[in-house]
This record gives C-alpha cells, structure tokens and sequence, in this order.
C-alpha cells in the first residue's frame, strides 16, 4: 500500500508532464518574441529590448529544461524544492543528463545564459532594482530560447517555432 505522500507525488508526476511544460516553454518563448518585436517598433527601443521579454524568455528557458530534465525521470517535486527557478541548476543537471547531445551549445548561448542567470538570480526582471546591470543581447537571448525549446521540443513530444538563426550550427 502507497502512502499519502507517494500517492501526492505520483499525482503530481502524472500533472507534470515533459510534455506540458514544453507546451508552456513554447509560449512563454513565443510571447518573449511578440513582446520583443510590439516594443521594437516603438521609440528607444530599438536597441533594446523590453524587461517582460527577457523574463518571458528565462522563464521560457527554465521550463524547456524542466521539460528535459522531467523526461529524463526526475520528478515533478524534485523540479520544484532542488531546482526552482535556478536557471544555473537546471542547465547544469540537463548537461549532466546528456542535454548536449542534442543541443548545440555555442559560445553565444553560455554568454546569454550566464547573464540572464545574474538578473535572475537577484530578481532584476521581476522587479526594480537600482544600479548597474548589463543585459545581454536580445539577438542571443532569442537564439538560445529558440533553439534550445527546438533541440528538445521533438524528444518530449511537443511541436517548436519554425525560426532559424542562420549562423549558429
């Protein structure tokens, strides 16, 4: 016999799928996009991108890594108490877990990573936080949201944005 807790935990494994968080890694990613281009065409932004965008896209990331790191095995819990929102975490065990088999990392994207893994870490794109902070570029931001939820949107059963970035592999 299963305890309460076991029987919660399959049920949460069963609501949490690879699958599902791909559906919402995609329009948490595709949202980014439309935030970014809606702001592009407005003055002073043609530059540089809107905060919501970069959120939307580190969330956008974060939740195609759960996608992968649930297929992989690890539970819906797991996800949420050793993982969060700690983009580093989740990048970090996806590679553990043969990520790179699949995705092409370039330069670019570690670059990307990194930076969005700083505001993340102190909140900076949730909420205002006075003093210097460097963004990354939004053309690598984009790239890694992108291609990231293509490499592992077809392992996990889910559909990706037909969008190519003609100088990555």
């Amino acid at each position: 016999m299963t305890s309460t807790k076991e029987a919660a935990q399959a049920r949460d494994d069963e609501r949490t799928t690879a699958t599902g968080l791909a559906r919402y890694a995609y329009e948490y990613i595709d949202a980014a996009r439309l935030v970014d281009t809606h702001h592009g065409k407005r003055p002073g932004f043609e530059f540089v991108s809107p905060i919501p965008a970069y959120f939307l896209a580190a969330h956008g990331i974060e939740l195609t890594l759960k996608a992968y790191l649930r297929h992989t095995g690890i539970g819906a819990r797991d996800l949420s108490r050793q993982y969060g929102h700690d983009l580093h975490a989740c990048y970090r065990k996806a590679k553990e877990l043969r990520l790179l088999d699949h995705f092409a990392e370039d330069e670019r994207d570690r670059q990307a990573l990194g930076m969005l893994v700083e505001l993340s870490r102190g909140h900076e794109l949730r909420y205002i936080r006075t003093g210097y902070k460097q963004f990354p570029s939004w053309a690598i931001v984009e790239a890694l949201a992108v291609r990231l939820h293509q490499a592992i949107a077809p392992i996990v059963g889910y559909h990706s944005l037909a969008v190519r970035f003609g100088d990555y592999k």
